[in-house]
């Protein structure tokens, strides 16, 4: 399918040709959610952790008489009802991450990919790169091409002008394309791809 590619200034420059398999096929919402599933749980990879009774420091020696306390015969200090007693259902800290396929991630990508482009939601730019590091002149930039969330994709080597430039923006997200994954494609509004990201993409989503 062809595409125009437009500069910083949101000027059309050309005319480059995608791949169908990746940007034109219909896109599964339920593989989607499955591979954001998987990438939110690598961010929180483990549950809390308490300890019970029979973990907590302390003795276990009974600390008042069997009658006339006043109160309940309690043989440990280590009952949760206790302060610095153990937790009555503790949380065992169990690892949380969800497994998922290799061969799903990579679907999961090109699905979501093929999701923005039926929305309209890829815009491809020539070069990312700055003169200077001016975070008003990105922000421009953006405003011209109507962007106002923004994951933002550059290809292996990164101009570092235009990444320091980009890094204060609010609802902006600027990554080579190493970074590239499908909880950042679906949480921001639009996917904005350099050809050199594209290139690059490309060739990740269809190796082996």
């Amino acid at each position: 399918m062809q595409f125009d590619v437009h500069n910083l200034e949101g000027k059309k420059v050309e005319t480059v040709e995608l791949n169908d398999s990746i940007f034109n096929i219909e896109p599964n919402s339920e593989l989607i959610a499955s591979v954001v599933q998987w990438r939110t749980s690598q961010k929180y990879p483990f549950r809390a952790k308490t300890l019970n009774r029979s973990e907590v420091k302390g003795t276990t020696q009974k600390y008042g008489r069997q009658k006339g306390g006043g109160g309940a015969r309690h043989g440990s200090k280590k009952a949760n009802i206790f302060r610095s007693g153990g937790m009555a259902h503790s949380l065992k800290g169990d690892r949380s991450v969800k497994s998922l396929s290799r061969k799903a991630k990579k679907l999961g990508m090109i699905h979501a990919l093929s999701s923005k482009m039926k929305d309209k939601n890829i815009i491809l730019i020539d070069d990312l790169k700055a003169k200077e590091a001016k975070t008003s002149k990105i922000k421009k930039h953006l405003e011209n091409l109507s962007i106002k969330s923004a994951f933002i994709v550059e290809g292996e080597v990164v101009d570092s002008n235009f990444a320091l430039s980009i890094r204060n923006l609010k609802d902006v997200k600027f990554t080579a394309s190493e970074g590239i994954n499908v909880y950042d494609i679906i949480k921001y509004e639009k996917l904005v791809l350099s050809k050199n990201a594209l290139s690059s993409i490309e060739k990740k989503v269809l190796s082996q």
